[in-house]
Parts: C-alpha cells; sequence; structure tokens
C-alpha cells in the first residue's frame, strides 16, 4: 500500500510539470502561428501596394516671357529731339520751274540786263507769279528791299545754312523773326530785281553756309 502511494504522489507531481510544459507548447505554437500570419499580411499588403499603378506627375512647361524694357521719360525726349532734327533737316525746291542761270562762283556768266560779264553766286529759276516756300525750317532773320535784287527775305538754318529769295513781290508774307517749316509759303515771285530785269521773272536764290556761298543745287538735292 505504502508503495502504491508514494508512486501515485510522485506521478501526480509530474503532471504538474507535464501541464506546464504544455502549456508553454502550446503559447509558443499559438506565437508562432499569429507571426507567420503577421509577415504573410505584410507581404500581401507590399504586394498589393506594388501592384497599384504610379502615375507620374510631369512638372508644367516654362514659360519664356519677353520683357519689353519701358521707356523712359529722358529717352522719350531723346527720341522727341531726334524727330525735330528730323523734320529741321528736311530740303525742299522753293519754286519748280526751268533753270534761267546756273550758280558760277569761278567762271564769269553773261547778264542780259547790263550787258557785262561776271559771278552769279545763285541761281536764277523761272516761275512767274509762283508762290515760294521756304527751303528748309529756319527762323526769319531779315526782310527788305535790295537796291539791284529787289525785294528780298532771308531764313537761318540750322547747320550754319543761310538761304535767301529775292526778286519777290513788294510783301512777302512773312516778316522778321516768324519760324517756318520747310514749304512754308514766304512770298511769290516778282520782278523787283533791277539788275536782273532783262530776264523772265524768276526766283533769285543764293545759299550760304557760314556765310560762304555754295552751290544751291548742293543744298537742294
Amino acid at each position: 500500500m505504502k508503495q502504491h502511494e508514494t508512486g501515485k504522489g510522485a506521478f501526480a507531481g509530474k503532471g504538474y510539470y507535464i501541464a506546464l510544459t504544455l502549456c508553454a507548447l502550446a503559447i509558443g505554437i499559438s506565437g508562432w502561428l499569429f507571426l507567420s500570419s503577421a509577415v504573410q499580411s505584410s507581404s500581401t499588403e507590399a504586394e498589393e501596394t506594388a501592384a497599384v499603378p504610379v502615375t507620374v506627375v510631369e512638372p508644367p512647361p516654362v514659360v519664356q516671357r519677353t520683357v519689353v524694357p519701358t521707356i523712359g521719360s529722358a529717352e522719350r525726349a531723346s527720341g522727341d529731339e531726334a524727330v525735330k532734327k528730323q523734320a529741321q533737316r528736311i530740303v525742299v525746291s522753293p519754286v519748280k520751274g526751268e533753270t534761267l542761270l546756273d550758280y558760277s562762283a569761278d567762271e564769269l556768266q553773261y547778264n542780259a540786263t547790263t550787258k557785262d560779264w561776271r559771278l552769279h553766286t545763285a541761281v536764277d529759276i523761272a516761275a512767274a507769279g509762283q508762290k515760294v516756300q521756304a527751303a528748309m525750317a529756319g527762323t526769319v532773320t531779315d526782310v527788305y528791299d535790295d537796291d539791284y535784287l529787289g525785294t528780298t527775305v532771308v531764313v537761318k538754318h540750322d547747320g550754319g545754312y543761310e538761304t535767301r529769295y529775292s526778286n519777290l513781290t513788294a510783301m512777302p508774307t512773312v516778316k522778321k523773326g516768324d519760324v517756318v517749316k520747310a514749304g512754308d509759303v514766304i512770298g511769290a515771285v516778282g520782278d523787283t530785281a533791277i539788275i536782273e530785269s532783262a530776264s523772265a521773272p524768276h526766283l533769285h536764290f543764293p545759299v550760304l553756309t557760314d556765310g560762304k556761298p555754295i552751290d544751291p543745287k548742293e543744298f537742294v538735292r
């Protein structure tokens, strides 16, 4: 009887450890199953993520803008001044007609009125009764009656030029101090030049630069 009880007690003591071992084994198996499931789930999510198409958004094109410089007041004033100077350089023929006598500063020409040979530092243009235009923009510096060349208008221009209009009618349409533009009427062709009275009515037209006569054809081109 004692031997049986002793064996039974020993078995009961071992049963405790067996139960403890089984519990630990069950916990281990449960943990392994949980971990395996988590790893599989993570792998599946990674595959699904990789399967989702990725849309690449292209950056917007760079627009090149042309910068237009702003014209300042100084530049604008400079441009206006250039326009004014260009306008002042416009030269027109004072009248239209046949040339009766050319410019000649180094060769004598015959004068039908005085019946002699002399220099002629102007050009005579036939233009009976025609209106006479200022050849270039300038200022009227004198209006007078010359003893030989008759009624005369003198206009001073930029660049040292001076134009004179002689043999006009007695009443020019401008006076000293008037500012004129190229083409403005300053008078009309008359017959007041006594020294050229034998010639047909004409404009006696000399041009000077810095006080020296030049060929008007070099001035009016």
